[in-house]
Parts: C-alpha cells; structure tokens; sequence
C-alpha cells in the first residue's frame, strides 16, 4: 500500500484525496451520474470476473497453500509455490483457496523480514486506507488478520491514535507579494483517531472499512481550524494473482462558517501480481465534490480519474517503490471560471525498513489542471484581455518512524507544496513540519 499523503488527487484506493486540490459535484448531478456507474460497474465487476479468473487460472503465476498454513515457509517454498498452477493441475484447481493462499505466504514473507512482498500478498485480500508508511507495521497489521481467518475467526480489526505538534509556513510567491508581503508563520497541534476492519465472507470473497479522523488546531486565532473525515468500504475478490474491487469513499472537510465540503465517489480497480516483486494496479473512479453554500460553492465539479500504478519491492523485501500516473476529467456544475478541467500527472513513493526499530519514507507528486475556457484577464500593465489558466501542483514530502515501544512510534515529518499558475492570485507555496507520536491497537 501506498501511504496516504495530504497531497492532491493522485492516490488510488490508498491514498486520501487533498485538504486544497479536489472534484466535486452539485447536489443531483454528481449522485445521478454515480448512481448510473454504478450499475454499470457492478454489471462489469460481476460478468468480468468469471472470465478473468479463467484467464488467471491459464496464464497467472499461482501459489497453492501448504497443508499447515499458519507454519513459517522455508524460501525456497515460497518460490516454489509461485511456480505451481491450478491449471496445469486440475485437482489443484479444484481445491483452491485464494485467500488463504495470499495469508499463508504473505506470512511466510513477514516471518522472514520482506516486508513489502508480504504487503503486496496481504493486500490481494485486505486493501486497508490509513496505514502507517513503513512496510513492517503494516505487514503486521494485515498479518493479525490473516492469523484471525486460520484461527477460524473471519473479522478483524484495527485502530490507532496519534497527536503531535509542528510550524506552517506559507512562503513567498507572486500571491503573497500581491496581498502585501506577510505570509502566514503558524504553529499547530494535531490529532488523528482511526482504524477499518476486514471480513472473510467467503474463500475468495472480502470486505473490509476504515474510517478516519483528523484535526488540527492552529495557534493564530484568525485562522480556522481544519477538521477532516475519510471514510471507505470495498468488495473484493481474490484471484490467484491478483484481485478486483468495487467499492466507494468519501471525506467531509470543514471550510469554516459555511459548513463542510462533501466528497463521495464511487471506484474499481483490478491488481496483477506479476511475481513476488511486482504488482500493476488500474483503478478507476467516478466522484464528486460538493462545496457548502456560500462563497466557495461555484467550485464544486464532478470527476472521472482513472490511475495506473506500478509497485515494485526492494532490497529483499525491506524497501519498496511505487510509480503512479493519472488522468482524468472535471465538469464544472455551478459555473466554475474556467469551466471544465483536464487533469493528469504523476507520482511516486519510496519507502526502506532501516533495521526493525527505524524507517524512512519519501514522496513527489506533481499534477497539471488545465481549464477549457477563458477568463478575463489583467496583465502586468493594467491591460484587460483573456486567459485560459493552468495550474500546476508540485508536492515533496519525507519523514522517519521509529518504534520505540511495541504498539508505539514517533514520526518526524516534512511536506513542501508548490502551486504555479497563469491566473491572478494563483501561486501558493507552504513548508510544513511536525512530529507525531502513534498508538496502533
């Protein structure tokens, strides 16, 4: 899994949409169009998975579990198991498990320190948002639950809270400069409270929510507080090498007196395990956002984006990184200037466990937002003219975690954003850091 970034709307299933950059949509519009993909997904997930899991049994590298699942494999087993097919055997096929086959060697990976393959087989069967960004805490967690379902116990759970403090500061830009030169310093305390659970429905089917709570309080009292719940919920089915997904999500933030910002979509996607080092991830989603009356409600837009990831573990198993591309459209519903966006872009992940205690993880993102319509327009000399804009996002962020107790770890953290456009007012740049400590249970 990716970890989740406040970054802007490049994340598939993992990732969390941005508290600046988002889609949304009006009140009937944006449900009408999902209710309608709705449908017509669910017709593609249902009729598409009898004949991929035809395809898998014939063409994808397969693993068949051992007679005591819940014993640590050797490696070569782990190896061994990948050469085994279903379909060249057909009272293998007969008698395959998919979910118990993913747990059973995503635990044998766990039980010998590779991390991020043992992620990439838990997440063919439990795909939890949220999560911490090392590979280790992780592979943990999904791990639990792969230990409740041999125990014979199909729902598990987990949760965390963390809190912290850290300093905002907006940097100059052209935005600034025009607003008289006095960008915002401010320190901030915050708080995080979560967690999502998952249930085995059947051998190859799952469900799994996660629900997440975010708040940060700012010493400037001129300055609202920001306020942030995500949530999400996926059918799954497993497949030998990979797995499908149907599912949806959505976030509500809070923009001061106006009320909340509303976001909820409706999304697919499909993972290709490869080999045990690599996993192609295609998702797509239909979504909307939907700004409170007020000021801001010209902003809201409806979205289709469809992503294509590429993960790729590391160094035995201890690191991992993930390219992702993106691509998408926007529909201006309350006269938006500008009028419809196309936007795409770009982004990747990096993450390494240093030994068992320490972890570092680093983050670049970029996204372009072209507008279809011209505004009007002043340039430098007072001339009145017309201009299309575009913006361009750029985001770099990094960080340590460190376990210090069980249960227990201190992250460091630092995010830099960077926004450049042709419009008025348009520039944005900020630096963050902040340190949290984190309670997983």
């Amino acid at each position: 899994m990716t970890p989740e970034h406040k970054g802007a709307d490049l994340q598939p299933a993992a990732s969390g949409w941005s508290r600046r950059q988002g889609r949304g949509s009006n009140d009937g519009g944006g449900l009408l169009l999902i209710q309608r993909l709705a449908v017509g997904g669910i017709r593609v997930l249902l009729i598409g998975s009898a004949t991929i899991s035809l395809a898998d049994d014939n063409a994808a590298v397969a693993a068949v579990a051992t007679t005591t699942p819940a014993a640590p494999l050797a490696p070569a087993s782990i190896e061994s198991t990948w050469a085994a097919r279903p379909a060249s055997n057909p009272s293998l096929a007969e008698e395959a498990d998919p979910i118990d086959n993913h747990f059973t060697r995503g635990q044998a990976l766990l039980d010998q320190g590779e991390y991020a393959k043992a992620v990439l087989e838990f997440e063919q069967v439990l795909r939890y948002d949220n999560l911490p960004p090392d590979q280790r805490e992780q592979a943990e967690i999904y791990a639990r639950a792969a230990q409740d379902y041999q125990q014979g116990r199909r729902l598990s759970v987990f949760g965390y809270t963390e809190t912290g403090a850290g300093f905002y500061r907006e940097n100059h830009t052209r935005t600034t400069n025009a607003l008289g030169g006095d960008p915002a310093r401010d320190g901030f305390w915050n708080a995080r409270i979560g967690g999502g659970l998952g249930y085995i429905a059947t051998d190859a089917v799952s469900v799994d929510a996660s629900l997440d709570y975010q708040y940060r309080y700012y010493d400037d009292t001129d300055r609202r507080d920001d306020s942030d719940l995500r949530w999400n919920a996926r059918l799954t089915q497993s497949l030998d090498a990979g797995s499908q997904s149907i599912g949806v999500r959505g976030r509500a933030s809070y923009r001061g007196g106006d009320g909340y910002r509303q976001d909820y979509g409706l999304f697919v996607n499909r993972a290709f395990i490869l080999d045990p080092d690599n996993e192609i991830l295609l998702e797509g989603e239909i979504r909307a956002r939907e700004y409170p009356r007020g000021g801001e409600r010209n902003r809201s837009r409806d979205i289709a984006q469809a992503w294509l990831g590429w993960t790729r573990a590391l160094m035995d198993g201890r690191a991992s990184a993930t390219l992702t591309l993106t691509g998408g459209r926007e529909w201006a519903t309350h006269g938006r200037a500008g009028g419809d966006q196309t936007i795409y872009g770009a982004q990747i992940d990096w993450g390494i466990d240093i030994n068992e205690r320490l972890s570092a993880f680093l983050f670049g993102l970029w996204e372009h937002n072209g507008t279809h319509e011209d505004i009007p327009y002043e340039n430098t000399f007072g001339d009145p003219g017309r201009l299309r804009p575009d913006l361009d996002i750029y985001e770099l962020g990094g960080g340590l975690t460190y376990a210090f107790a069980p249960d227990w770890s201190i992250r460091p953290e630092v995010l830099y954003i960077r926004d450049e456009g042709d419009a008025e007012f348009s520039d944005y740049s900020s630096t963050e850091i902040w340190i949290n400590v984190r309670k997983s249970f």
